[in-house]
């Protein structure tokens, strides 16, 4: 398959890798030439992952987006959340009505790429699918390696429109076998592990992050950080239910309990090959994505959409409120709660509808005022 990564970050080398291992042709897009150099002289990215390792050819790679998206079926972006509407600018002179885009996760910006394509005047893909989580937890070793001890198991994956899910999932499961298919965009959005695990991990671990290099998964995953944790996810499930979504919620004790390893996203062995890996001993910061994207982003989501069911989230807010202070500014209706994109004054009903019909719903033309 004819396939364009878009990223230089952990994931994009990952994904980049993987499938051109696999035998897809892939083409590697960064925004930055200069950022390309060391791949090109190198003739390709080398990996080493569960399951698939080897240095991987590309064919081709490049700083200008309408070469590598030309003629994909495929288009992934294993980009942060907080990247999404500058895509959107960037690929909506480009798309084609026939392809695919997938985010690798999403936050639910299938909706926010679909809005942002719109309101700039450019043509809407097939589809465009995320994922709840990333498909491989990888870590970048070099300009030119990357090391994935850890792939995804159960990989939910929502697509916007959902009434196109069919034909666009079965051309994703031949990228990513574990995919496990959801009903829309926003019931993948609420499987994302990130904004339950790290914040918590973050603001409990801060005077310790402070002083340098340190490794949270490890060390830093204490009783009182999983007593956080598991509010936060419970909060997050209450939501799912109230929404209607149903079974598997993939909770996080999944992760923790090697019992149930097999019901979650990493499946299992997955909290020993990471922590055993020493790939996330690393220095963080609060611009470090774990808060712009899964604080500022994330926990605006699962706030907004357990409001909007009437579900309590002290935990969630509790956390969003403390990093804002943190911060220096309030993350309160901003980024991707509901309200903030542009879905505050629907009725449950007709988001679940527009969810369902994404542009081709008559409520497309009151989402992208």
């Amino acid at each position: 398959m004819k396939l364009a990564v878009l990223g230089g970050g952990n994931g994009a080398y990952a994904t980049a890798a993987d499938l051109a291992l696999a035998g897809h042709a892939v083409s590697l897009w960064r925004r930055s030439e200069s950022d390309l150099a060391a791949v090109r002289a190198a003739g390709g990215i080398t990996l080493v992952a569960e399951g698939r390792q080897g240095k991987a050819s590309l064919a081709l790679v490049t700083g200008n987006i309408a070469e590598a998206v030309a003629g994909a079926e495929v288009i992934i972006a294993p980009l942060p959340a907080t990247s999404h509407e500058d895509l959107a600018k960037r690929l909506a002179p480009h798309l084609g009505e026939r392809q695919i885009v997938l985010l690798t996760p999403g936050t639910l910006g299938a909706y926010v790429l679909a809005r942002e394509i719109a309101r700039a005047g450019g043509r809407l893909p097939y589809a465009i699918a995320e994922t709840g989580t990333l498909p491989y937890l990888a870590r970048k070793t070099g300009p030119t390696a990357v090391k994935a001890p850890v792939r995804a198991a159960n990989l939910p994956t929502g697509v916007l429109p959902a009434a196109r899910a069919s034909a666009a999932l079965a051309k994703i499961v031949e990228l990513f076998p574990s995919v496990r298919p959801c009903l829309d965009a926003l019931d993948a959005a609420l499987t994302n592990a990130g904004p339950v695990l790290h914040p918590p991990l973050v603001l409990l671990n801060a005077g310790t992050i402070d002083r340098g290099g340190f490794d949270i998964h490890a060390a830093g995953t204490t009783p009182s950080a999983r007593r956080l944790i598991d509010a936060v996810d419970a909060e997050r499930v209450a939501a799912r239910k109230g929404w209607g979504y149903p079974a598997p919620h993939y909770e996080q004790a999944t992760y923790y309990d090697e019992a149930r390893a097999a019901e979650g996203l990493y499946g299992a062995g997955a909290k020993a090959k990471l922590t055993a890996s020493g790939l996330w001993n690393e220095t963080l910061t609060f611009d470090h994505r774990y808060v712009t994207e899964d604080v500022a982003l994330g926990l605006s989501l699962f706030e907004s959409a357990a409001r909007t069911v009437s579900v309590e989230s002290p935990a969630t807010t509790g956390l969003r409120l403390t990093f804002g202070a943190l911060l220096g500014r309030p993350l309160s209706g901003r980024s991707r709660a509901l309200e903030h994109l542009g879905l505050g004054d629907l009725l449950l009903r007709e988001i679940r509808a527009l969810l369902h019909d994404g542009w081709l719903s008559p409520l497309w033309s009151r989402a992208i005022k």
